[in-house]
């Protein structure tokens, strides 16, 4: 997939300097690589153009989600993945659904679910996903973000709380994935200040909890 920002023409390319990255620090058995496609974006019809992005396209690049999910699974092979959040178009739930039940990572459902209880239940149903990207603004009000996110613990979801673009420096989410156990973060590289924001208050509830506070490590999302 090519990129604006970096002179990256494949999916690959960009792991792989991830990956060069993660062995430099010397943690490869500590640090992970979640990913978010958002390939609802280059969903054009029932394919998947990858080159959606490339200025001066010398070949269109379409993929069905059957090849998406064949793409999927040598890059879990390949790379640290253990996360991939809307990996399809939101009403793609087929194919969703078939990536879920291979078992081969975190299956995250953000603009398939929208934070929508109606939603949600329905994919619980069908198994189509099994964690949930929350984000406060898109259902609402609190009392119905706590709503939702019992659902998906009673179904025994990962749930990840979401900032949002266009974010400001309150740290609420950070309070609120720690009120709710949710055990991941999702808050951007910590390059701006509205992004350091919730890691400094999650330093803050670290500290202030003492021993309490426990590294989930392998238990960072139910099993």
């Amino acid at each position: 997939m090519c990129s604006y920002r970096l002179p990256i023409d494949s999916i690959r390319e960009g792991l792989d300097l991830v990956k060069e990255a993660i062995g430099r620090t010397g943690y490869n058995d500590r640090i992970k690589v979640a990913i978010d496609v958002a390939a609802g974006v280059f969903c054009m019809g029932t394919k998947y153009d990858l080159d959606y992005k490339c200025k001066n396209k010398s070949k269109q690049n379409f993929m069905s989600g059957d090849d998406m999910i064949e793409m999927y699974r040598e890059l879990c092979a390949e790379y640290p993945i253990v996360s991939i959040e809307d990996p399809f178009d939101k009403e793609d739930w087929e194919h969703i659904k078939e990536l879920s039940g291979l078992g081969l990572c975190q299956v995250v459902g953000d603009d398939l679910l929208m934070s929508n209880p109606k939603r949600v239940e329905r994919a619980i149903h069908e198994s189509t996903c099994n964690a949930l990207l929350l984000k406060i603004n898109q259902i609402g009000t609190v009392t119905e973000t706590f709503e939702v996110v019992k659902l998906a613990k009673d179904a025994q979801w990962s749930v990840v709380a979401s900032h949002r673009s266009g974010e400001t420096e309150d740290s609420f989410i950070a309070d609120l994935a720690v009120g709710l156990a949710v055990g991941q973060i999702k808050a951007g590289a910590p390059c701006r200040g509205e992004r350091l924001a919730k890691y400094n208050q999650l330093l803050r509830i670290e500290e202030e909890l003492g021993n309490l506070a426990v590294y989930a490590g392998e238990e960072w999302r139910p099993t």
